[in-house]
């Protein structure tokens, strides 16, 4: 079959590699319809591993020949049971990962942290391999326990955008939101996008997303929040009307920079929620603390956040289709990938679709 594999940082491919063997009896094959580009694979293709940041708390060196993709949808064309016979020619969602289940994280209801997760794209949790098996590809592994069928009306692309939504719910869900309260999404890209709709289900009052790129606000205008300028947040909030006490901070920037603007924002007992970990110092002002103010991250999603996101889906609650502005070939990678790492954007949300 022909896949793009990440050879190397900044090298990808596409190339011919041996399709999938289903080895376990939950394993099924998915002929893959639709695969987003996702901002932890441009982390990938820069030599970073976000997966380990987040959930382990520090750098694992990536291995060669990484397949890419783990936000997808497609058609079941291969069980390895008779127990998922029913799935076979179902179009379906795919959850990307699989927890062991038995360490002390699985046990006591945070698997999210499971060290020994297996990541479809991330290469996590497959020991050594020739190819780590990814959906930037014509076919690819998933788990007949863990797909979701797609209701008529919704989109392999739509479906695809539902492992990005089950982050949004579990980053949603690391702080309380009260009723009616406001909320501030600071990055007002895909993550920063469907955490704003999360929250605007779990009852927040006003949404307020922090964005410059006109790209950005262009998308961001066709929903219901409030657009402000990231260049000072703090100044751009003192101009709204009836400036609002800010109760959560979702950062999907994660900078120094960000993390100034946001801690004084904060209402008392307000939380702060950083969704992009990286290897920096982070020096501030104890006192923002005061007021049992929070400082808390958000690390992948739970299997129940995973079932919410496919449900807000199919539901219409939130919206993925206004996200997507580029589908692509496989064969046009580097494009794909170029129009996502220009400075500024030239995409908002890029979706492959192979076969096409």
């Amino acid at each position: 079959m022909k896949a793009v594999v990440l050879r190397s940082p900044g090298l990808l491919e596409y190339i011919e590699v041996p399709a999938p063997k289903l080895a376990r009896a939950e394993d099924v094959l998915i002929e893959v319809k639709a695969c987003g580009i996702c901002g932890s694979d441009l982390r990938y293709w820069k030599g970073e591993n976000p997966w380990a940041l987040h959930t382990l708390g520090h750098h694992v060196d990536n291995p060669p020949n990484i397949i890419l993709g783990h936000e997808y949808a497609g058609v079941v064309v291969q069980v390895n049971s008779v127990r998922y016979e029913h799935l076979l020619g179902r179009r379906v969602g795919v959850q990307p990962y699989r927890v062991c289940g038995e360490c002390q994280f699985c046990r006591s209801g945070r698997h999210n942290l499971c060290k020994e997760t297996t990541h479809i794209g991330h290469a996590q949790g497959w020991g050594e391999m020739d190819f780590y098996p990814g959906a930037y590809a014509e076919y690819c592994l998933a788990w007949g326990d863990l797909v979701y069928p797609i209701p008529d009306g919704v989109s392999f692309q739509e479906a695809a955008m539902a492992d990005i939504f089950g982050v949004a719910v579990h980053a949603v869900g690391r702080a309380k939101i009260p009723t009616g309260a406001a909320v501030l999404c600071i990055g007002g890209g895909p993550v920063g996008l469907t955490i704003a709709q999360v929250a605007r289900v779990r009852g927040a009052g006003r949404v307020l997303v922090a964005e410059t790129s006109p790209l950005a606000r262009r998308i961001l205008a066709q929903f219901d929040v409030t657009v402000v300028d990231s260049g000072s947040i703090r100044q751009a909030l003192a101009a709204l009307p009836h400036r609002p006490e800010v109760a959560v901070v979702y950062d999907s920037v994660g900078s120094n920079e960000t993390m100034a603007e946001a801690l004084p924002l904060l209402a008392p007992s307000g939380a702060y929620v950083n969704l992009a970990v990286h290897t920096t110092s982070l020096p501030f002002d104890a006192t923002l603390l005061g007021s049992e103010r929070t400082i808390t991250s958000s690390s992948n999603a739970f299997y129940d956040d995973v079932r919410e996101a496919y449900d807000l889906l199919f539901s219409r609650q939130v919206h993925a289709g206004p996200m997507i502005t580029h589908c692509v070939p496989l064969t046009e990678h580097q494009r794909a990938f170029d129009l996502l790492l220009s400075t500024p954007k030239q995409a908002y949300k890029v979706v492959f679709t192979p076969g096409s």
